[in-house]
C-alpha cells in the first residue's frame, strides 16, 4: 500500500468509517512505514485536543440559515457543473483545432510551381545559349552583326527596337 492511500485510510479510521479488511491493511502498512505511523500519532493528538476543547454553541437561527445556503448552492449546481466542464473543454478543443490544422497543412495537395524556361533547360541538362553560340561562331563580322539584329527583331519586335 502506498502512503497516500494509507493517509486517506487514516482519516477514515478516525471518522470510524473503515471496514475490517481496510483496517487490517492499514495496520500492516503502519507497522512497516514509520512516517505514516508518525502521521497517525499526530492525527490522534490533534483529535484529542479537539475533543478536550469546548466549542461555543451556534447562534440562534444558524441551522436555518445554513439550510437555505445549501439549497441555494444546489440551485447553482448545474451552472457550476457546466463551468467545470467548460474549463476542461478548452484545452481539448485547442488540441482538436491544432490537430485539424496540422493534418490540413500536411495532407493538403501541394501546388505545382511552373518552371521558367531557364529552369527547364537546366533540368534537361541543355545548353540555353545554343542559338547564341551559332551566332558567335559565325566567321564574318558583317554576317554576325546582321544575324544578331534579325534575331533580336524576331524574338520581341514590340519590345526591342534597333536605333543606329
Amino acid at each position: 500500500m502506498k502512503c497516500r492511500k494509507a493517509e486517506r485510510l487514516l482519516l477514515q479510521f478516525f471518522d470510524g468509517g473503515l471496514n475490517p479488511k481496510e483496517k487490517n491493511d492499514l495496520d500492516k502498512h503502519l507497522e512497516e512505514c514509520s512516517s505514516c505511523e508518525k502521521k497517525q500519532k499526530e492525527y490522534a493528538s490533534i483529535l484529542e485536543t479537539l475533543r478536550e476543547t469546548s466549542f461555543p454553541e451556534p447562534l440562534p437561527y444558524f441551522w436555518g440559515r445554513l439550510h437555505t445556503k445549501i439549497k441555494e448552492q444546489k440551485m447553482n449546481a448545474p451552472w457550476l457543473l457546466w463551468k467545470h466542464w467548460s474549463i476542461k473543454a478548452i484545452p481539448i478543443s485547442m488540441l482538436i483545432v491544432t490537430m485539424f490544422l496540422t493534418s490540413f497543412i500536411l495532407l493538403s495537395p501541394l501546388q505545382k510551381k511552373e518552371l521558367s524556361q531557364s529552369e527547364l533547360l537546366l533540368l534537361q541538362n541543355s545548353n540555353p545559349f545554343q542559338e547564341s553560340q551559332e551566332l558567335l561562331d559565325e566567321q564574318g563580322v558583317e554576317n554576325k552583326n546582321m544575324r544578331l539584329i534579325f534575331t533580336a527583331l524576331d524574338r520581341d519586335a514590340s519590345v526591342r527596337r534597333y536605333f543606329p
